[in-house]
């Protein structure tokens, strides 16, 4: 399956975002406008970023964003050429990989720790895992491997923009930064793109309200991706996913994988607040191709999480007993080895006595890691918060 390309209808969205003119906002700094790098589409092909520009050119800022366009333009030439071996010599492979039936999804809203449980959970060998060049070349990754990294060097940071935590092209990822190259911007994640006009891509977290062709165009990228994940691991292992996206669209992976096991973490919504616009400041503006204000993204941060929240609880009741763990951040941070282990009882995964040592090894290498100073809230921005996600503090007993 080559990259999904096609048009994706300027449908009256379904969603509405809140409005927040006259409430306090995030602050922006304004940084990264001429970056070049750690941007999500550092993938994406000819044909699928051509799709994009067709349907978005007119809406981009064209300056000062016209040397990044340019760039991505020139890197999707090259990512065509480099998708070649891929396409010619797997493509059959590919195709015939059967997908294991009982994937393994990490769920929460972003900046929940879910990146932290992905890293621990991925020190489990049983699982087939996305990490970083698979995400970020998904058209390529199965036949250049290494040499790709090695060619792609330049683009990546040694650290996160968001939180320093190390990356490389081996620290997991999340499958949905490859299905938003692959599409052509198909995905919930283009808001970090657009962030003006962030409605028109409310449509792909559940896929629900989303044209046929959309759908379609998601589901074939998301299950061709996971092929490729599947067959470079072997062919048989089962998934361990991760984005935080897949939080509301629980019916729709259970139609796919109904075996399939969700762990799904939460953490103090005031922290998540903070932290993710913390998040739109450092790391938001490398991948931006509109003008971003404090509104926008104040609206963005807002929108996410109740949507999430709100799908969640939904289609909670559709996993079947034994399927679904709970768990806070707060407890995973403390006690993280005892954590896991209650995870794998839970969800009935044998073999955590052979796992846990790598598990302790790689929290031994966050002995020295330090978490963001986050800024206190106002006391205003706090107030829209405890209003807007009351559900939230109140389903898990968070206090406001």
């Amino acid at each position: 399956m080559p990259d999904q390309v096609g048009g994706m209808e300027d449908q009256q969205a379904e969603y509405r975002c809140i409005d927040v003119q006259g409430s306090p906002t995030v602050t922006l700094t304004h940084r990264h406008t001429f970056a070049l790098k750690n941007n999500m589409l550092s993938g994406v092909t000819l044909p699928a970023w051509l799709s994009f520009l067709w349907r978005h050119g007119g809406r981009l800022d064209w300056w000062p964003y016209a040397p990044r366009i340019g760039f991505l333009t020139l890197l999707s030439a090259v990512n065509s050429l480099l998708a070649v071996p891929d396409w010619v010599l797997m493509r059959r492979r590919v195709a015939a990989t059967r997908l294991h039936p009982d994937p393994v999804f990490i769920l929460g809203h972003p900046r929940t720790g879910t990146t932290h449980l992905h890293n621990l959970l991925s020190r489990d060998a049983r699982f087939a895992c996305v990490d970083t060049l698979a995400a970020g070349f998904p058209s390529a990754f199965l036949t250049l491997g290494p040499a790709l990294a090695r060619l792609a060097a330049p683009l990546l940071d040694p650290t996160r923009p968001m939180d320093a935590m190390a990356l490389s092209f081996q620290t997991p990822a999340e499958d949905e930064i490859a299905v938003c190259s692959l599409t052509g911007g198909t995905s919930p994640y283009m808001p970090l793109v657009m962030m003006r006009d962030q409605a028109l891509f409310q449509p792909y977290y559940q896929l629900e309200s989303a044209s046929a062709a959309d759908t379609a165009r998601w589901l074939d990228a998301f299950t061709w991706f996971l092929k490729k994940v599947t067959l470079r691991a072997g062919g048989h292992k089962p998934l361990l996913l991760k984005s935080p996206v897949h939080t509301a669209r629980v019916p729709l992976l259970l139609k796919l994988f109904p075996r399939a096991k969700f762990i799904y973490i939460h953490r103090d919504p005031y922290t998540v607040f903070s932290s993710a616009a913390h998040m739109a400041d450092s790391y938001y503006p490398y991948t931006a191709l509109q003008r971003m204000t404090p509104p926008d993204v104040t609206r963005f941060i807002l929108d996410q999480f109740s949507l999430l929240h709100d799908a969640y609880q939904a289609a909670k009741p559709l996993i079947p007993p034994g399927n679904l763990v709970e768990v806070s951040f707060a407890e995973l941070e403390a006690d993280a080895v005892g954590t896991l282990r209650s995870i794998y009882d839970r969800l009935g995964l044998t073999g955590f006595d052979r796992v846990e040592p790598d598990v302790q090894h790689y929290c031994s290498t966050l002995a020295d890691f330090k978490k963001n100073d986050l800024e206190r809230l106002d006391p205003a921005l706090k107030q829209l918060v405890a209003t807007r996600w009351q559900p939230f503090f109140t389903t898990f007993n968070y206090s406001t």
